[in-house]
């Protein structure tokens, strides 16, 4: 099993300490995104108690970009947005049957941004009363562990392409959608989101990847040649 509880601008230091204990009890590995909380605070320390050192080896990045991790999931309830360009939903199941997540989670005050919603390549939520459907962020890190652990069996082989490959394949698909003007003038941004999340629902092999990677290469020469010949 390889999870990772990634803590996006965190400013509770208790929150930072039991986020950390929770990840050495169920064997998780812990990332602190931009966090506004000192890991080194007494109440950071206190909350952790007998995972201080989970908490201080704790990589410390900048931006989700940075996050070392093949699939990024995002802990939201969504809180009455729309999911209209956002990630495709997962649910708990698949993802133990990976074996393999980083739960992002987002700060106490605001959770994720829509920005870093869309950065995420699926996104799930905890199985709450609808009415009330937030729990506080140690607590959500816990209950989200607990349900990947659910089950102890053997992971099963995942066969998609992996976060580089992805992303290298989404990066390229958007690239290239506006060399060719598309969506263009005075339609939503949000048209490319939701093709965006069309591609990771699919969920391509690294070969099918690769040769997405090649047509859309493909494609952009010719809008290139198109482009000189005018």
């Amino acid at each position: 099993m390889s999870y990772l509880v990634v803590l996006v601008r965190t400013h509770n230091p208790g929150n930072l300490g039991s986020a950390a204990r929770a990840a050495k009890a169920f064997g998780a590995g812990l990332t602190l995104v931009d966090p506004r909380a000192d890991r080194a605070h007494a109440d950071a320390l206190a909350f952790a108690s007998g995972a201080e050192d989970v908490l201080a080896a704790a990589p410390i990045v900048r931006t989700l970009d940075d996050v070392e991790a093949d699939l990024l999931v995002a802990l939201t309830s969504l809180r009455g947005r729309r999911t209209r360009g956002l990630p495709p939903a997962t649910t708990w199941a698949a993802l133990r049957r990976s074996g393999r997540a980083a739960l992002v989670i987002g700060p106490e005050r605001s959770g994720l941004t829509a920005d870093e919603l869309r950065r995420c390549h699926a996104r799930t939520s905890l199985p709450t009363r609808p009415e009330f459907p937030t729990l506080n962020l140690a607590q959500a890190a816990t209950a989200a562990l607990a349900l990947l652990s659910v089950s102890r069996e053997r992971p099963a082989r995942v066969s998609g392409a992996k976060g580089p490959a992805l992303d290298r394949l989404l990066t390229s698909f958007r690239d290239t959608l506006k060399e060719a003007g598309y969506p263009g003038s005075g339609h939503s941004p949000e048209v490319l989101h939701e093709l965006t999340s069309l591609l990771l629902r699919a969920r391509p092999t690294e070969r099918e990847a690769t040769l997405f990677l090649g047509a859309l290469a493909a494609l952009r020469r010719a809008l290139k040649l198109r482009g000189e010949s005018l």
